[in-house]
């Protein structure tokens, strides 16, 4: 075989490798790619939500309170249905859910600003429960005395009217203490049930309660 041929074989041969190899990389990188949105898809970096009630754990009829668009009363109310947890504080997350994804109704409004979350939730002994929201709260309100007043007592009517072990609510805005929403309200000391502002009378169980703490000073 003459010798011109031989190189120009072994130029092709090792243009052919070096082709093979190219194209073997690119091919494992694509797997690796697509292996890793699979990966990314099936195990989310995000940890798993912590279920709320038990399968055993039997319903619970709660009226969640939200604005009107009816100027006689500023606050109404909406049937809906929670699960009775053995833990007061999964059953008051189950109501702000509901508060946060709105009415069903056409004739109520939204209570909370778009985009308010729930970053914690404690319960105290003395039964105030103090509910700490997202900042959104204030930087996405229309703000005025009314909507003030409605987003706050959706929040404390809705949890103080459907949990008798909530006496009243303290709302804390990222993470700290803030004097008002939107410049009238104090929120400086928890919020006890406010039902003038309604069409609601009280429930039950409050009502019993009164009566004890008045039979027994």
């Amino acid at each position: 075989m003459p010798r011109h041929i031989k190189i120009g074989l072994i130029v092709l041969a090792i243009g052919f490798s070096v082709s093979i190899g190219f194209f073997v990389d690119i091919v494992g990188r694509v797997r690796s790619m697509v292996g890793s949105e699979k990966e990314t898809a099936e195990n989310p970096f995000t940890p798993p939500k912590t279920p709320l009630y038990k399968p055993t754990d039997p319903p619970m009829p709660v009226k969640i309170f939200f604005p009107t668009a009816d100027d006689s009363i500023l606050l109404g109310t909406e049937d809906g249905t929670i699960f009775k947890s053995s833990e007061i504080v999964n059953r008051a997350k189950q109501i702000l859910e509901k508060l946060q994804a709105g009415p069903v109704l056409g004739a109520l409004e939204p209570a909370l600003p778009k985009d308010t979350k729930v970053d914690e939730i404690f319960i105290s002994n003395k039964g105030t429960a103090f509910i700490d929201f997202n900042n959104t709260i204030i930087t996405n309100h229309p703000g005025g005395i009314l909507n003030e007043q409605a987003t706050i007592y959706s929040i404390v009517n809705s949890l103080t009217y459907n949990i008798p072990e909530i006496q009243d609510v303290k709302i804390l805005i990222g993470g700290t203490e803030k004097e008002s929403l939107a410049g009238h309200i104090l929120l400086l000391l928890p919020l006890q049930m406010d039902l003038s502002i309604t069409n609601v009378s009280p429930p039950a169980e409050k009502t019993e309660g009164k009566k004890i703490a008045q039979r027994f000073p």
